[in-house]
């Protein structure tokens, strides 16, 4: 997941005027989840996906017609039959999907969006509320709104101001919850305002420690799901943009003191692959000390019980220790370095996702 929000405000402040696709509602199987956003310009060009196939190719061009009407519309997918035969995306789904037009230039957007990817970028959590108003667009101002965590709001809504310090209220279970979903309220005129509730928080951080041919694979296929990544080894021929072209930072550092001085970001995920269980044992008493995530080690079972053994010893407990995911990645039979790179990332994709992904239970990679 690239920081949208970054590239829309990027766009704005240029000039560009964009139109926001975001599924705001489904029933049934769908390709992307709920809250999943992407951006369409006006030369149908676009950043980002909803899933591909007919869905967004119908909504791409709906959104090139919002943005030159200058109309926010609600477009509702509903797939059956035939329809369904005819797309490799839903099975008997419905979708709704909201474009919003964003004007380029928009003082009140280029604020909001500025402000959201700074959280993504650097950590922190907040609530984006966005009521679904279809119609005339002329500005963001009164359309969408931003909480933090801190009671910092950016934004505005016109249409119910009171909702802003209702859920500011009840900001840390929205939070807590982590689930985007539409609400709804009565206006005074006794018309229905439905609103789209987003959760926001930063993005997750892969540190992969070790340069070696593992690491080589796994590496463009972290970036390829949407993490961040930086790269940790302590010989600059293994940690260098040459071998690692898509990592976002490059440490070369003793292993020892791979994290001294280091502060996590919220969502860290700890993967070590060193090139030998020195290191690992090295890197991994400091991942226990942390507050990441996922921390997983590679390597055989009977490796995993002496480096467990070494460090009960200097007072790491068997609870901190079961929490590692080792050997790592998910029990899909790899053996090449490709294969187990595919295993690790399917791990890291089903922690990220909040599923409790099945463990190895053979002797391991």
């Amino acid at each position: 997941m690239v920081n949208l929000f970054a590239q829309i405000h990027q766009e704005l402040s240029r000039g560009r005027d964009l139109c926001l696709a975001t599924i705001i509602n489904q029933i049934g199987s769908a390709p992307r989840g709920l809250g999943t956003s992407f951006l369409v310009r006006a030369d149908g060009s676009i950043a980002g996906s909803i899933g591909g196939g007919r869905l967004e190719a119908d909504t791409i061009a709906a959104a090139r017609q919002a943005l030159a009407e200058g109309q926010a519309r609600l477009l509702h997918f509903r797939l059956r039959g035939k329809e369904v035969a005819e797309t490799d995306m839903l099975c008997g789904g419905e979708v709704d999907v909201y474009l919003e037009p964003l004007s380029g230039g928009d003082r009140q957007a280029i604020i909001l969006y500025a402000q959201a990817a700074r959280l993504v970028a650097r950590g922190g959590r907040a609530l984006m509320v966005t009521p679904i108003l279809p119609g005339p667009v002329s500005t963001l101002a009164g359309r969408r709104v931003l909480i933090q965590e801190n009671g910092e709001v950016t934004g505005s809504l016109s249409p119910l101001p009171e909702l802003v310090e209702e859920l500011a209220q009840g900001l840390e279970e929205l939070l807590a919850q982590g689930k985007p979903g539409l609400g709804m309220r009565t206006l005074p005129d006794g018309t229905r305002l439905d609103y789209f509730l987003e959760p926001i928080r930063s993005r997750p951080v892969v540190y992969l420690f070790g340069g070696g041919h593992v690491s080589q694979k796994l590496a463009p296929l972290i970036s390829l799901v949407g993490f961040g990544l930086v790269v940790i080894d302590d010989r600059p021929e293994f940690a260098n943009r040459e071998l690692f072209p898509t990592a976002d930072e490059l440490w070369v550092k003793p292993f020892p003191q791979a994290l001294e001085g280091v502060e996590l970001p919220p969502e860290s995920y700890l993967v070590i692959i060193t090139r030998g269980h020195i290191h690992d044992k090295e890197v991994l008493a400091q991942a226990l000390g942390s507050a990441a995530v996922y921390v997983g080690m590679i390597g055989s079972r009977r490796k995993r019980k002496v480096i467990y053994q070494a460090l009960e010893k200097e007072g790491f407990t068997r609870q901190q220790l079961e929490a590692v995911h080792s050997p790592i990645g998910l029990d899909i039979g790899a053996e090449t370095p490709e294969e187990i790179a595919v295993s690790i990332v399917a791990e890291l994709i089903a922690v990220r996702a909040g599923r409790h992904p099945r463990r190895h239970q053979g002797p391991g990679v």
